[in-house]
């Protein structure tokens, strides 16, 4: 109830440098808050926080995955310092809509997800690309790299594939 994950980010006690990345991210914490959603005491969807640099700032948001910890149920940034009405259009509730459905990972287990500039299918044909901000692509860009980051092996993949190994066994 009390860890801190960006504090434990910024100690080098508690944390490893990350290797170089296009999401900025510098350096991850040894452990992190990863929230189980539960329903008639089973886990029915996953919580990942996740962060990684804009424009002009580092966003910090959650992203919502569904129990068999592929499919994408939302995403939403608490915090960032981008611009109002472009880059600031991560808050857009219309467009976090969009994520919705979307696919993380391919059948082989590899980060698919990413955000495109222009306008991407619905999620049955479209599933591993969702819309891009209009006026924002550095933005957009941003948002992709933080998900190849957070999913991918130096952060949260590992235990995303152990997670889906052993989800289908219970």
């Amino acid at each position: 109830a009390t860890f801190d994950q960006r504090k434990a980010a910024k100690d080098p006690a508690t944390s490893t440098a990350a290797p170089p990345n296009d999401a900025r991210v510098l350096r991850v914490p040894h452990h992190a808050v990863v929230y189980e959603v539960k329903r008639d005491g089973r886990v029915d969807g996953l919580v990942l926080p996740i962060q990684g640099y804009g424009l002009w700032s580092t966003l910090y948001g959650y992203l919502a995955m569904a129990a068999d910890g592929r499919t994408i149920t939302g995403i939403t940034f608490y915090e960032h310092g981008e611009t109002p009405g472009l880059g600031g259009e991560v808050e857009n509730p219309a467009w976090q809509a969009k994520w919705k459905g979307r696919l993380a990972f391919d059948d082989a287990g590899a980060v698919k997800l990413k955000v495109i500039k222009g306008a991407a299918g619905p999620a049955e044909t479209d599933p591993y690309r969702v819309d891009g901000l209009s006026g924002a692509t550095i933005t957009s860009r941003g948002v992709s790299h933080t998900l190849e980051f957070w999913l991918g092996p130096d952060a949260f993949g590992p235990w995303l594939t152990k997670y889906r190994a052993t989800q289908g066994a219970r």
